[in-house]
């Protein structure tokens, strides 16, 4: 009698890099798409749950910070995006602008917010797809 093989069976992936980058990429990856959903599900809720305070400043400085130390232009831009958008609602907040002015500024953040998610989503998605590699296993001998 001849084995059957299920084609999912006869192949490998290899991946060009050590397990500890392909772990943090993966959980990265994980994590950028589950704070992507929430600043969606937010927009589209029209919930404002994300409050500023002094960490809102410091964090768009160290945003700035990442963006000046990469190399890779679309990253440079979706961090830039990140913490133009802290920034700006931070200001509007210190600076105690309208309500309304303060919501049509978060609009438009969360918008830039989640550009900026999908850029580094679609960044990491191409590093995956340059070191995985599908490899066919060799042909085992049936057992007879």
């Amino acid at each position: 009698m001849s084995q059957k093989t299920s084609w999912w069976r006869s192949w490998e992936i290899t991946i060009d890099s050590n397990w500890i980058m392909t772990v943090l990429m993966g959980f990265a990856f994980v994590t950028c798409g589950t704070i992507l959903g929430w600043n969606i599900r937010n927009l589209l809720l029209d919930r404002m749950d994300d409050p500023v305070s002094l960490y809102s400043v410091i964090g768009s400085i160290g945003y700035f910070s990442v963006a000046y130390g990469l190399s890779a232009k679309s990253l440079k831009v979706a961090f830039l995006l990140l913490g133009t958008n802290m920034l700006v609602r931070s200001a509007l907040y210190y600076l105690h602008a309208s309500t309304n002015v303060q919501h049509s500024a978060w609009t438009v953040c969360s918008i830039a917010r989640q550009i900026a998610y999908i850029v580094i989503l679609l960044v990491i998605a191409q590093w995956f797809r340059s070191v995985v590699r599908w490899n066919q296993s060799p042909e085992q001998g049936s057992d007879s």
